[in-house]
């Protein structure tokens, strides 16, 4: 997993190097424990690399999402296939929640 921050723009950049299933969902949480007390305005996840994602990783995004939305914070999923998009619109609620026009590199994914 690849995570930079740029302090200028209080943005992190988060792209897991597999899909977010438990092993790489515990990683991403516990690379969140770190972020908490950092004023952080946007979040951007990059799945380019994640075909699936199962109720771990699910919950690890949804937590991030919830944490960013008390704190004013935006979280923008990009590269995400179509039936993630979905899922992801669908988990919007009144939050923050951008989601790219991008999709799988060579895909006509849309959503």
């Amino acid at each position: 997993m690849l995570v930079c921050r740029n302090e200028a723009i209080k943005t992190l950049y988060v792209i897991p190097g597999q899909d977010l299933v438990t092993d790489e969902a515990q990683a991403l949480r516990t690379e969140f424990k770190g972020w908490i007390g950092q004023k952080t305005e946007r979040l951007v996840l990059d799945l380019a690399r994640v075909q699936t994602i199962d109720p771990v990783g699910l919950e690890t995004i949804v937590a991030v999402y919830n944490w960013l939305r008390t704190t004013g914070g935006e979280l923008i999923v990009e590269n995400a296939s179509s039936d993630l998009k979905k899922l992801f619109l669908l988990i919007r609620g009144d939050g923050r929640l951008t989601i790219s026009g991008t999709g799988w590199p060579g895909s006509k994914d849309t959503a």
